[in-house]
């Protein structure tokens, strides 16, 4: 009998013949002076940014791309935290575009406080990416597909936008994405019950009380990080940079973040996607379910799963298997 596709585990990396055909992936001996001496120029060179009704983006062009991939990045990430997988995108002929999304890095605030995220619907967020791809990212694409790259809160909204909107990208890869929050042991609907209380009491715009402020000595074995060099690096950039501390959610952010991921997965709303999904699992993911992604492929038959022996950021593994979790991704969109 057939196994069901969505519960078979490939063993992601044991073909370590696999390479980034460009051979740029960065040596973890090195990785800072690379960053600074080799990725950051180049990406400079190549970077067109600029705002869309208050929301920063970031857009980086080829003269005959193969394609445009449009990133969709996890809660409290930024634009700044993509640049080295934007490096091997453009290195591999791609365009790649990337906005940060509100209450995100330089974009707009729904609080005062800094290190706050907060929305009223996770809706808004998918406005504001279907304005960036319609406003920036589709004039600039011309005849060329667009491609999804779309990480933990970032899946979530990714996965909602193609339900909503079908049509726009040819393939997606959901990295981890966020289907269902890991809250500490606390039930699913404890933690909904709890929001909502703290939303009636008008703390809807209030940090979630099982929430840190930003850590500037976050310690390495505490993050969803798999290479201590990529988690030490960006974490100095955000002891420099204030707009890169945000570290916690609002009661309300929570509440439309446990709805959301219930919209994304629901049966009715799946039933809209048809292009070919590479969905990216982590065994050792702390932050969000697996469950709740497996349930989503079951749901999408056009959708495939590779199981990584990693944290959540499988996207920030060691450069080994980095190196091979690029060329699955490459491969996947150039087929």
């Amino acid at each position: 009998m057939a196994k069901d596709k969505s519960s078979v585990e490939m063993e992601c990396f044991l073909d370590m013949g696999k390479h980034v055909r460009s051979g740029c992936i960065l040596d973890e001996e090195v990785y800072e002076a690379q960053m600074g001496d080799v990725v950051e120029p180049y990406l400079k060179d190549r970077r067109e940014k600029g705002t869309l009704d208050k929301l920063y983006y970031e857009f980086y062009g080829q003269q005959q791309p193969k394609g445009t991939i449009v990133i969709s990045f996890g809660f409290t990430e930024s634009c700044e935290k993509y640049h080295e997988l934007i490096y091997y995108m453009h290195c591999e002929g791609y365009q790649a575009a990337v906005i940060d999304h509100r209450g995100h890095g330089r974009s707009l605030r729904e609080v005062k406080e800094m290190q706050l995220v907060h929305v009223e619907d996770f809706q808004q967020y998918v406005e504001d990416f279907h304005r960036f791809i319609q406003t920036v990212v589709l004039p600039k694409a011309g005849n060329a597909p667009l491609y999804l790259y779309a990480h933990s809160m970032g899946g979530c909204i990714g996965t909602l936008y193609m339900e909503q909107y079908p049509g726009i990208f040819r393939k997606a890869v959901l990295n981890a994405p966020m289907y269902g929050i890991n809250n500490g042991g606390v039930p699913e609907f404890a933690a909904r019950i709890l929001c909502r209380g703290a939303i009636l009491l008008g703390k809807r715009k209030k940090k979630l009380f099982t929430m840190g402020n930003f850590d500037a000595e976050e310690l390495f074995e505490n993050s969803g990080c798999n290479s201590r060099v990529r988690h030490d690096y960006y974490l100095r950039l955000r002891r420099d940079h204030e707009e890169y501390q945000t570290s916690s959610a609002t009661y309300g952010w929570a509440d439309a973040a446990m709805r959301a991921a219930g919209h994304a997965i629901a049966s009715v709303n799946a039933a809209n996607i048809h292009i070919p999904v590479l969905l990216f699992q982590a065994v050792e993911d702390n932050f969000v379910r697996a469950k709740e992604q497996d349930l989503f492929l079951k749901r999408v038959p056009s959708a495939r799963k590779i199981m990584v022996h990693s944290r959540h950021e499988i996207n920030r593994m060691p450069s080994d298997m980095l190196e091979a979790y690029m060329a699955e991704i490459f491969e996947f969109y150039d087929s």
